[in-house]
């Protein structure tokens, strides 16, 4: 038993790259104890035995009816037989409740490692946002807590009705946008891993969906600093990994997220986002007072247990989440999610929810990094914990918590 543990804990490290997320539902459930014995039972079953054992002796016996030989047929043998039997029998019951006692006791310490392996966070080192509002962007944070709309009518360029989108600064063909963002991108990035010493190993995932193909090639030649390529996830997911697979040595994460539209949808808004963070504290780096906590990913449609989820990995007490950020789909103002704030978090109230895409529109894949950096601000302004929630589909929902130190 012991072994099969040690042989979890070694696997949860992520050994060779594996990715195992925290999934206690994996768990089993803990074990009844086996029903006690009931004495009663037994004790007519003695009685039942001293009487056939005693009326078996008389019908059988041959000689006289006495001594210690004849009563101890009769009386003897029957309750010596059923002691052994009554034994036997809390002997058996002895070990079925080890045993149980035993698995439970693993699984408690399965599901004890797996709750501290999802508590585990990130620290914020350095963000940037760029978007509609420019390079300016504490003027995002600033217009979407005022929840002034910022969206502009903009002509699909092939031709049809006028759609709210809000679009980066930069306007043209898409292959000149991404040309003229490719070295903004550069230039921030560099500033960012600038802050990192030169012995730490910096990841880094590039968050685009098909746009920017050669960025992450031109990073890895531009900038100075190592940095090693998470592929082929996208949101949140990505920080989920990275918490799994490479937190058992100093290391940071550098996410660079961009959504541009060549064909906007109405509501929508372009957004290029650049996060760095680390699984440690840096020495040269000593005020570090937010913390992102592991995201839970929502793919079941189960919300509720999302959101416990989420509320166990930040550590939080049930009123201590006071305001909230969401991005993607109608999901903020369903009946789902509100049952789910109410039962996990009732000190988080539906004025303190701040829809992003009413404001700048709705960032596509940069949507999740943009609702975090936005809580990251507004938790660096008011030291209280920022709960996200990203929609970037009907089967994908991501939820994060931000906290203050």
């Amino acid at each position: 038993m012991w072994l099969w543990l040690h042989a979890y804990q070694l696997t949860a490290q992520c050994s060779g790259g594996v990715n195992v997320p925290v999934e206690l539902e994996r768990i089993p459930a803990q074990e009844k104890l086996p029903p006690r014995p009931r004495f009663k039972r037994w004790l007519l079953l003695g009685i039942v035995m001293l009487l056939a054992g005693v009326a078996t002796t008389f019908l059988f016996w041959k000689g006289e009816r006495s001594g210690a030989a004849f009563w101890g047929l009769a009386t003897g043998l029957p309750v010596v037989l059923w002691g052994l039997l009554v034994v036997g029998r809390y002997l058996g019951y002895a070990l079925l409740c080890g045993r149980c006692d035993q698995k439970n006791a693993t699984t408690a310490a399965r599901y004890r490692a797996d709750v501290a392996r999802g508590q585990r966070f990130a620290w914020l080192i350095g963000e940037v946002l760029i978007n509609g509002l420019g390079s300016a962007s504490p003027m995002t944070h600033e217009a979407v807590l005022a929840k002034k709309p910022l969206m502009m009518p903009c002509e699909p360029v092939n031709g049809g009705n006028p759609v709210r989108h809000r679009a980066l600064s930069v306007a043209g063909e898409m292959a000149d946008r991404e040309a003229h963002y490719f070295q903004e991108v550069i230039a921030h990035v560099q500033n960012l891993v600038s802050l990192l010493p030169s012995t730490l190993t910096c990841y880094l995932a590039v968050d685009t969906g098909e746009q920017f193909s050669t960025l992450p090639s031109l990073l890895q030649k531009s900038v100075i600093h190592p940095l090693v390529r998470i592929r082929d996830l996208t949101g949140l997911e990505i920080l989920d990994y990275w918490l799994d697979c490479h937190y058992d040595r100093a290391a940071a994460l550098l996410v660079v997220s961009a959504q541009l539209y060549e064909h906007p949808p109405e509501d929508s808004g372009e957004a290029i986002s650049m996060l760095l963070l680390t699984n440690c504290r840096l020495k040269d780096f000593p005020d570090m007072p937010v913390r992102i906590h592991r995201p839970q990913i929502c793919r079941d449609g189960n919300l509720d247990r999302a959101f416990e989820r989420v509320m166990m990995w930040s550590g939080l007490e049930k009123n201590a989440l006071k305001q909230a950020w969401t991005s993607g789909g109608q999901m903020a103002s369903g009946d789902i999610f509100s049952k789910a704030r109410e039962a996990h978090a009732p000190g988080l109230k539906a004025d303190k929810i701040t829809h992003i895409d009413t404001v700048v529109g709705f960032a596509g894949v940069a949507a999740p990094w943009q609702a975090l950096q936005l809580a990251a601000r507004q938790c660096l302004s008011d030291s209280e914990a920022q709960l996200i929630v990203t929609e970037l589909s009907e089967d994908n929902r991501q939820l994060c918590i931000v906290t203050p130190e």
